[in-house]
């Protein structure tokens, strides 16, 4: 069973580690530079769900930071694989529409009449489309962490889209009830992390020391419990 209790205390088990972690959250939000700071971030997201896959409740040592950069950038690479299916329905259907009747829906007419009118006034067809897209979009992002797991259990990129090994671990009773119980838990979190926003709007640099811990703290336990749950699941 997958231990919530222990997951969400986790990164607060070592604040040497979590500081660390938060500073390099921070800085990962300055512009054009930050993206390339994110991928320490991710990578060492993977260290903590292989660890948790191990019953190792510790948190990683901030080592080896060549080895985190490159598996942010395969984490990334993974999730940009997983939504080509997305952006290509989404690409032959409302895209297409949208380019043979650029008139009809442009940047200076951008409402919904105009949309459904590039779909030839059918507008049930444009919510079909969309809820079609939302569908997918929702699927992806159920069966993506998965996938993750895939690959930082065996450690081969490949792997992480041997979609019958994915599918059959992400289609459990378990893996559903443990993707709710933690989409719960960031809601929660965000409600509160908004209500700081607007509390600490007056500063510029409070938002952004809330967003940096918020994220790494998210980034842990997230990724403690779908190390953990991806281990339970045989």
């Amino acid at each position: 069973m997958v231990d919530f209790g222990g997951a969400i205390k986790r990164p607060f088990t070592d604040f040497k580690k979590l500081g660390i972690g938060i500073l390099i959250y921070f800085v990962a939000v300055i512009p054009f530079i930050g993206w390339l700071i994110s991928f320490f971030i991710t990578g060492y997201g993977i260290e903590c769900a292989k660890t948790a896959m191990k019953k190792d409740y510790k948190l990683p040592e901030w080592t080896d930071w060549g080895n985190l950069w490159v598996n942010g950038i395969l984490y990334l690479f993974i999730g940009l694989i997983y939504m080509i299916p997305l952006a290509l329905i989404g690409a032959f259907t409302i895209g297409s529409a949208l380019i043979k009747n650029w008139v009809l829906f442009t940047a200076e007419n951008p409402d919904p009449v105009a949309l459904a009118a590039a779909f030839g006034g059918n507008s049930v067809t444009l919510l079909w489309i969309l809820l079609l897209l939302f569908l997918i979009m929702i699927i992806t992002v159920y069966v993506l962490p998965m996938a993750i797991m895939r690959f930082v259990a065996t450690g081969k990129f490949g792997d992480a889209f041997n979609l019958r090994e994915v599918f059959r671990k992400a289609f459990t009773s378990k893996y559903f009830v443990t993707v709710i119980l933690l989409w719960v838990y960031v809601f929660a979190i965000l409600i509160v992390t908004s209500l700081l926003y607007v509390i600490t709007a007056i500063t510029f640099i409070l938002p952004l020391i809330i967003t940096a811990v918020i994220g790494f703290v998210i980034t842990i336990t997230s990724m403690t419990v779908f190390g953990e749950v991806y281990s339970e699941i045989k």
